[in-house]
């Protein structure tokens, strides 16, 4: 279960069409008309630091523009905290692509390549950092003439916290990339909930009405929302129901048992690391059992706070409870409305 669910959302709705749009949306007007027409196709590979997957993602397009068949890359970076250095990673990232680019000629090329670097942000807060890699050198007075020496660029930044739902459904996106922006525009209000579904229905019963097509993009959404608490697992069915009818409802009913068995795949993955550790001191077995059961645990206290407050009796039944029973509340939590129904009987 990935620690951040944005970056799985945005790197699947980022389609070719989605990233033509997002171009439309923040470039200068002459710049993404230079795409209109043209092939996009999106680049092998990821520049993305190891220490920071779990807060960012980056995606790579390229496009031939052009007679003379121009390479230019298009680097879209996700972020849903500010980075007050994320000019310096930026570049880092356009580094990579360019080292990356001349391994693979065949002969050493007199110019490099394009890359024009596009920041999607949505956070619970204005973006407030530097746009400007130079605005993160300090020159002190003696060396002001020196500015010209400092590499000079600065990224184009998507805000999508400061636009408005009107504004992200007229770039004429494709369907699922316009959800997700919503999505993520409201993925920090938590006075929203199922709101955001309600306003969306138009968009998503669209989707619905193409299931066979669209079922992995309604997969991506539901799961999202669920970790995000965009809806109560009851919720994200009626809802689907409404729009597209029994049949969409059921993509919801799978997001919740894939969500499930993630969490319990990664709690025994955990439990087995911390039981080893518990082992050398105790005994492998009885090691690796107490820290599976510790990672059940988790994983259930995790499902229960979207449906509200865990009591400290609540918490004391689960401390106690085995593996069976941690497991069939956690099944009966996806489609519970509030805690207390999750332990009736």
């Amino acid at each position: 279960m990935t620690h951040q669910p944005h970056d799985a959302l945005f790197k699947a709705s980022l389609t070719p069409e989605a990233a033509r749009s997002l171009c439309r949306a923040v470039l200068p007007a002459e710049i993404a008309q230079a795409f209109e027409g043209v092939e996009i196709t999106r680049a092998p590979g990821e520049f993305i630091e190891e220490a920071l997957r779990d807060r960012s993602s980056d995606v790579l397009y390229r496009a031939m523009l052009g007679e003379e068949e121009t390479l230019i890359y298009v680097l879209f970076e996700h972020q849903s905290t500010v980075d007050r250095l994320m000019a310096f990673r930026v570049l880092r990232y356009m580094v990579r692509i360019w080292s990356q680019w001349l391994d693979d000629q065949e002969t050493r090329p007199e110019k490099l390549p394009a890359i024009l670097p596009i920041v999607v942000y949505h956070g619970e807060r204005p973006w407030n950092a530097a746009q400007a890699f130079h605005d993160l050198v300090d020159l002190p007075p003696p060396l002001a003439a020196a500015k010209h020496l400092v590499p000079s660029f600065r990224f184009v930044l998507d805000d999508l916290s400061q636009r408005s739902d009107e504004e992200l459904r007229a770039r004429n996106a494709p369907t699922f990339a316009a959800v997700t922006w919503i999505f993520f525009r409201h993925a920090y209000d938590a006075n929203r909930g199922i709101e955001v579904w309600q306003d969306c229905a138009d968009l998503i019963g669209e989707l619905a009405t193409d299931l066979p097509k669209q079922h992995g993009s309604l997969l991506q959404l539901v799961r999202y929302s669920l970790l995000q608490s965009l809806g109560s697992p009851e919720e994200l069915r009626e809802e689907l129901r409404r729009v597209g009818g029994p049949k969409a409802e059921e993509v919801a009913v799978t997001a919740g048992e894939q969500l499930l068995e993630q969490g319990r795949e990664q709690g025994r993955k955990q439990g087995r690391e911390q039981g080893r550790e518990q082992g050398r001191r105790e005994g492998e077995v009885s090691g690796v059992l107490k820290g599976v059961l510790k990672g059940e645990r988790r994983l259930l206290l995790r499902i229960l706070a979207r449906l509200g407050t865990i009591t400290p009796a609540i918490d004391a039944r689960i401390q106690a409870a085995e593996e069976g029973d941690l497991e069939k509340w956690a099944e009966l939590a996806l489609s519970a409305n509030t805690i207390e129904d999750v332990f009736k009987g």
